[in-house]
């Protein structure tokens, strides 16, 4: 489950933000998506978006839309934001295990072309 801390701690750590304001962001995000995990975009006021947006950039949240045929014959897009606990969880995994990227972890040989004269 996803509280104010465990968020909080996580835009922290993607943010690189002090942990007073991490707590009032994920207080913010908390307070959009209470019990749910999807919320639809229309509930977020235009000053929350931006936040939103730069979640979606950290890995912390997900966006998602839908196209719905309206009685008129017209396509209506809904958009959505979505909270997921495994990208939350993934912060920390991230950090605790000190995964350093498969580019460096790759023996010198993979960086040259097997055709390439030398």
């Amino acid at each position: 489950m996803i509280n104010l801390d465990k968020l909080a701690r996580a835009i922290e750590k993607r943010l690189v933000v002090p942990r007073a304001l991490a707590s009032e962001k994920a207080q913010m995000v908390l307070n959009y998506f209470g019990f749910r995990t999807v919320i639809i975009d229309n509930a977020i006021h235009p000053e929350d978006r931006k936040l939103f947006y730069e979640l979606q950039d950290a890995g912390l949240l997900r966006s998602s839309w839908e196209t719905v045929l309206l009685l008129n014959g017209r396509n209506w897009r809904i958009f959505y934001w979505e909270l997921h606990e495994t990208d939350v969880d993934r912060v920390f995994q991230e950090t605790e295990g000190g995964a350093e990227p498969l580019y460096k972890a790759l023996p010198n040989e993979a960086w040259t072309h097997p055709g390439a004269s030398a």
